[in-house]
């Protein structure tokens, strides 16, 4: 006679909800919340552990806890996703570096990489526009960040549609299989590290953050964070992480998000066509 699934109470639920927010800020989106329990009670159930053991080893557990964090967040990403951003890079920003200031090196920050196509897209447009490009590629994840080492992705990394005008740049690392293998040279312009959003502001944290950035790409992530934490965010990013005239990219579907009250004075929304971005006020700066 086969045994009752595990079930755990809505109130047990919501405590390993306030666990994942406490450690990440994520507020996981109303339409994963059943995934989210029943990986839960999966998982406790493969492990036959009871609540109080489960979250107890949430704490201590890395790799358990990074299962539960995949399993709150959406980390499908492809390359030059929200081209239009990238056409403005190619188009104006980049060839406008280049002019004031190369042969200096361009920073750039993907700070929510996710596996890293997004990271690799900043790299090869760079390279295509030659620029001399330093990307990090930051995520709280360290599962995703060992895949964006490697620089290998499969042939879903890449969209019939969206990002199509920059295909051209992957065929040189396209395999028979349609899947990317990047060479030493495109990996050596990209460095990873593990960066909780959540705690940048903090001493121990803020130490270690990357400065005088030109450019961060920051999005898809602001959905999962409460208002106030987006604030914060923003506050950190623009007094301790762009330089003077540094640009910030979020996703065109979290502009809305994040009106003016959220927004640090030191960054100005800016307009150009159909893209949005904020500024850091400032000279434009290659430090």
């Amino acid at each position: 006679m086969s045994q009752n699934p595990l079930v755990i109470t809505q109130e047990e639920f919501e405590s390993f909800l306030t666990i994942l927010k406490n450690r990440t800020g994520i507020v996981p989106r109303a339409s994963h919340r059943d995934g989210i329990k029943a990986y839960i009670e999966k998982k406790m159930a493969e492990k036959k552990l009871s609540v109080i053991t489960f979250k107890n080893e949430l704490l201590v557990n890395e790799g358990l806890f990074t299962e539960l964090v995949n399993e709150s967040t959406v980390n499908e990403t492809y390359f030059f996703r929200e081209e239009r951003q990238f056409a403005l890079l190619r188009d104006k920003i980049f060839p406008s570096w280049k002019k004031d200031f190369a042969p200096a090196r361009i920073k750039i920050w993907s700070a929510a990489c996710s596996y890293g196509e997004e990271a690799y897209s900043l790299a090869l447009l760079a390279k295509a526009a030659g620029l001399n490009a330093s990307v990090l590629a930051s995520d709280i994840n360290s599962i995703v960040l060992n895949h964006c080492k490697k620089g290998i992705f499969s042939g879903s990394s890449i969209r019939p549609v969206d990002g199509l005008a920059f295909q051209d740049l992957l065929l040189p690392y396209r395999k028979d299989d349609m899947s990317i293998e990047f060479d030493e040279q495109i990996k050596a312009c990209i460095k990873t590290q593990k960066i909780n959003l959540s705690t940048m502001d903090l001493p121990e944290t803020s130490l270690f953050l990357p400065k005088n950035q030109n450019i961060i790409f920051l999005r898809n992530v602001f959905i999962y964070f409460n208002p106030e934490l987006r604030a914060k965010i923003l506050h950190t990013i623009a007094e301790k992480c762009l330089a003077d005239g540094g640009l910030l990219f979020v996703s065109v579907s979290e502009i809305a998000q994040l009106g003016r009250e959220l927004v640090p004075p030191s960054l100005e929304k800016v307009v150009d066509g159909s893209v949005f971005y904020f500024r850091k006020k400032g000279e434009k700066s290659n430090v």
